[in-house]
């Protein structure tokens, strides 16, 4: 939503008078919100269908993909071989922060991308053009096309058969673990931002845009004037069947850094979010297993492990809550020394390293939770657990590495 001043009518603007007695224009959007200012925070780009971007008109847009809080991605042909590729677009306002070393988005797709992985996103090319209007400039990153997330995966069929969680768990730590060989920590691991390739060819490529030709949303006000978005057109999601033929990938590294840095921004989804983050604490590759061993559970049983919300029964807010949940269902202290190196810890824990907020502590090992949604056999419910566990410690220190989770017993016999 932006509150500008407007001229063009559409349906996306709502006027109101201030309290200084100004007009007021409210925008809001279908889409990405195009033609904002990009220095503003926004700057997303405004393409043309069969418009040629990047050095000498080589890559040509055919339909978006989708968008996200950064980007948009599109499906472009690659005119030199006339084959298939996927353009991740930055908005002006992130490209600046890419310029200026503020995000390493570039700096850490380069360092994956220089030993290839079939489980991380791997970098073919990159390049900045101009944006329209007051959008900025726009760094474009191409990749392979990829078909899908697990996300969408996951609302299409419903819970996974575990073979095929047990497919993606094991995909999605081959791809930390080479990014971590790499140097680098991705700090935002979520269904959303795994992905899965595409056996689709160039012909079936053609096919489709052939029979779903790309669409736009309705014209609608903005600073530069009246715009219309693309509709997101994703490929076509595969069945579970076809999904076990499928290579999962690590993908959407806007949030990752190399691991010599730490910032002190809140990585991670709060739900996801390991305790030396939540306690502003230092941390390092560690962060990713921890949201891995989180990403386990979820992928299994299809419900997130920790909620992060409010307790009125117990009288616990957000932050609270979810350091309560982590002490019940890991079944673990916290120790003196993690909290004495942690900014935050006062406001949560006394000094005997009992949280403040203090409800009675129940131990709620995950053998419990992971059996009480009865989607698993009971042969199967320890060994998960017991991988989940050796993800899900208190002290980072304490977690094994990704390259060590490799060889757990629990992916035996799985690709």
């Amino acid at each position: 939503m932006s509150s500008i001043s407007i001229n063009a009518e559409a349906s996306n603007k709502h006027t109101s008078v201030g309290p200084d007695g100004k007009v007021y224009v409210d925008l809001t959007f279908s889409s990405e919100p195009l033609g904002l200012p990009g220095h503003e925070g926004y700057g997303w780009p405004q393409l043309e269908f069969n418009e040629a971007i990047g050095p000498e008109s080589r890559y040509v847009i055919c339909r978006k993909l989708g968008w996200g809080m950064s980007s948009s991605t599109w499906l472009a042909r690659d005119s030199m071989d006339n084959s298939y590729v996927a353009v991740k677009i930055l908005n002006g306002y992130h490209t600046e922060l890419v310029e200026r070393g503020r995000t390493w988005e570039l700096e850490v797709l380069k360092q994956v991308s220089s030993l290839s992985s079939p489980h991380c996103l791997q970098l073919m090319s990159h390049f900045t053009f101009p944006g329209k209007g007051t959008a900025g400039q726009h760094l474009c990153l191409v990749t392979k096309v990829l078909g899908g997330d697990v996300r969408s995966l996951f609302e299409k069929h419903g819970i996974f058969p575990l073979p095929l969680a047990k497919r993606i768990i094991l995909n999605l730590l081959r791809g930390i673990a080479h990014a971590h060989k790499r140097g680098v920590v991705h700090t935002d691991l979520k269904d959303d931002n795994i992905f899965f390739d595409t056996s689709i060819s160039t012909d079936e490529i053609d096919k489709l845009l052939a029979s779903e030709p790309p669409r736009r949303h309705e014209p609608e006000a903005s600073h530069d004037g009246l715009v219309e978005a693309a509709v997101s057109q994703p490929l076509p999601i595969p069945t579970l069947q076809e999904a076990m033929q499928r290579t999962f990938v690590v993908a959407d590294f806007s949030h990752a850094q190399p691991i010599y840095i730490q910032t002190e921004n809140k990585i991670s989804l709060p739900p996801l979010r390991p305790p030396e983050i939540m306690l502003g604490g230092p941390w390092d590759a560690k962060v990713d297993i921890w949201t891995f061993g989180c990403l386990i559970f979820e992928l299994v049983t299809g419900r997130p492990l920790f909620k992060y919300q409010p307790d009125p029964k117990l009288n616990l807010d957000e932050p609270n809550n979810i350091l309560y949940q982590m002490l019940c269902y890991t079944c673990e202290d916290i120790r003196a020394e993690q909290l004495q190196v942690s900014p935050l810890a006062s406001q949560f824990f006394d000094t005997n390293c009992n949280l403040k907020a203090m409800p009675t502590l129940t131990n709620y090992p995950f053998e419990i939770l992971i059996r009480s949604y009865k989607v698993i056999e009971e042969a199967d419910v320890l060994s998960t657990a017991t991988l989940m566990r050796r993800c899900l410690r208190l002290d980072p220190k304490q977690r094994a590495s990704a390259a060590e989770l490799l060889s757990d017993l629990w992916f035996d016999g799985i690709e």
